[in-house]
C-alpha cells in the first residue's frame, strides 16, 4: 500500500525555515528538527464530519499496522507513519518513523510531519530506531555517515512530498470538499527509480520543479513510477504526459502511448526518454523522435554552450540567441533529426564546445539538443543527466514554457 501511495502525485512543501546548507535536498527545519508543515486552502470549506471521517479512512489506509494509533480529537487526528526509502542498488533500505497529524478548520487542512527516527537494514549498522538529525546535522557539515545519506534524505523529502499529495487527491478528502478546483489541464510524469542514479536524482528535481510550478500557473501535475499506468484507460484524464528518466518496455504499453499522441495527446521527453538504438525494435518511436537514432556521447558531464536556433518559437521565447547550458551528458544522433522535413530544431549544442569530454568524446558534428516533431504536439529535451539540470534560470523558463505550450 505505501508503495501505491509513494507513486501518487507529488505536492512541492514550502520551506519552513531551511537549514543553512549546500546539500540542494530543502529539508524543511523548525526549532532545530526536521518539520514538515503544508496548509492547504479550499474554496468553499470543508464538510467537517466528512473530512474527519476521509482522514480517518486514509490514515489507516496508508499505514494499516499502525491503524491502532489512529486518534481523533478536538485537536485534530494523529497517527504514527512509517516510511521504507531504498538506498542503493544492493538492496540498502532504512525504515523512518514519525508522528504525523492533521488539523482542519472551516477554510482547509494542515499537516505535519515531525519527529524522524531513522532504522536501517545495513550490515553493521545498529537496527535500532534513532533521531535522524543526528545524521542530517553531519550531512550538512560535510561528514556523512555512509554513501547512503544522498539517497536516503532525498528518499525523505520526496516521501513526505508523495505522502502530503496522496492524501490531497485522497478521493474521500476531495468528497469532503464544498467545492472543488478545476485545473486548467492534467500533466502525468513518468518516471523509474530503479535506473542510473544520476536520472533518479533528475526525476526527483523535475518533480520538484514541475510540481511548484503547477501550483504557480494552475494545472494539475501527477506523477507515478508505475509505467503499467501507461494505459489507455488512464490516459483519458490527462492532456500532457511527460517522460522524465525511462520509456515504455512492452508491448501494451508502446500501443497505448502511440495511440495517445496519434489522438493529439502532447508529450515532454527528457534526455535517456529519447534513447533507441538498434535494440530498441520500436520503429514508431523512432519516427516519432524525427528518426534520431542515439549515436555517441560525451563523459563525464559537462556544462556546454548552446544555440538557440528560434527564440520566437513558444517553447524558447525567453532565451537568448546563445547561452551555457547547466552539467549534462550530451547524446549525439545519427541520422539528424535535422535532415528529417518534419522536425524543427530549436536548440544546438555549438561546435566551440568540441572536443567534448574527456572519456567519452565528441569531436564534432551537429547536433541538436531541444527539438520537435510538428507533426505532433511534442518536445524532446537532452537535458536530464545528474542533479544540476535546474540551476540555469534560463534554461528553467524553456522547461516551464515547453509545458505551457503543450497544455494549450
Amino acid at each position: 500500500m505505501l508503495k501505491k501511495i509513494f507513486c501518487a502525485c507529488f505536492i512541492l512543501l514550502p520551506f519552513i525555515g531551511i537549514a543553512q546548507n549546500n546539500t540542494g535536498i530543502p529539508i524543511p527545519m523548525k526549532k532545530g528538527i526536521i518539520y514538515y508543515d503544508k496548509s492547504f486552502p479550499v474554496a468553499g470549506g470543508f464538510i467537517k464530519q466528512e473530512f474527519t471521517k476521509g482522514a480517518t479512512a486514509w490514515f489507516k489506509n496508508t499505514f494499516p499496522n499502525n491503524a491502532a494509533l489512529v486518534h481523533s480529537g478536538s485537536a485534530g487526528i494523529t497517527s504514527e507513519g512509517i516510511s521504507k526509502i531504498k538506498t542503493s542498488q544492493g538492496g540498502n533500505y532504512y525504515l523512518l518513523k514519525f508522528k504525523l497529524e492533521i488539523a482542519s478548520n472551516d477554510s482547509g487542512y494542515t499537516i505535519r510531519a515531525y519527529n524522524f527516527y531513522e532504522n536501517s537494514n545495513v550490515t553493521g549498522r545498529t537496527h535500532e530506531y534513532s533521531k535522524i538529525e543526528y545524521r542530517w546535522w553531519d550531512y550538512r557539515q560535510g561528514k556523512p555517515w555512509s554513501a547512503d545519506d544522498k539517497p536516503l534524505f532525498k528518499g525523505l523529502d520526496s516521501n513526505m512530498t508523495a505522502m502530503f499529495a496522496s492524501f490531497q487527491s485522497y478521493p474521500l478528502i476531495l468528497k469532503s470538499a464544498r467545492s472543488a478546483h478545476t485545473p486548467k489541464f492534467k500533466v502525468l510524469a513518468f518516471f523509474s527509480t530503479n535506473v542510473e542514479a544520476d536520472h533518479v536524482d533528475f526525476a526527483w528535481d523535475a518533480i520538484r520543479f514541475y510540481k511548484d510550478m503547477a501550483d504557480r500557473n494552475g494545472f494539475a501535475f501527477d506523477t507515478t513510477s508505475n509505467w503499467e499506468n501507461l494505459n489507455d484507460a488512464n490516459l483519458k484524464g490527462y492532456k500532457v504526459i511527460i517522460w522524465l528518466n525511462e520509456f515504455p518496455h512492452n508491448e501494451a504499453e508502446r500501443r497505448s502511448f502511440e495511440k495517445f499522441m496519434n489522438n493529439g495527446g502532447r508529450w515532454l521527453g527528457f534526455h535517456v526518454s529519447g534513447y533507441n538504438d538498434k535494440d530498441t525494435h520500436w520503429p514508431w518511436f523512432v519516427n516519432f523522435m524525427g528518426g534520431a537514432v542515439f549515436y555517441n556521447n560525451n563523459w563525464p558531464p559537462l556544462p556546454a554552450k548552446m544555440i538557440v536556433d528560434d527564440n520566437k518559437n513558444p517553447i524558447t521565447k525567453h532565451l537568448p540567441k546563445a547561452y551555457t547550458a547547466p552539467i549534462n551528458e550530451w547524446y549525439g544522433w545519427k541520422p539528424n533529426p535535422r535532415d528529417n522535413k518534419d522536425v524543427k530544431v530549436l536548440v544546438t549544442l555549438n561546435p566551440s564546445n568540441y572536443p567534448l569530454g574527456k572519456k567519452d568524446v565528441i569531436k564534432n558534428g551537429d547536433i541538436p539538443v531541444v527539438w520537435t516533431n510538428t507533426k505532433y504536439k511534442m518536445v524532446y529535451m537532452n537535458m536530464g543527466h545528474g542533479d544540476k539540470n535546474f540551476e540555469s534560470p534560463l534554461q528553467n523558463k524553456m522547461f516551464e514554457d515547453a509545458v505551457l505550450w503543450l497544455g494549450e
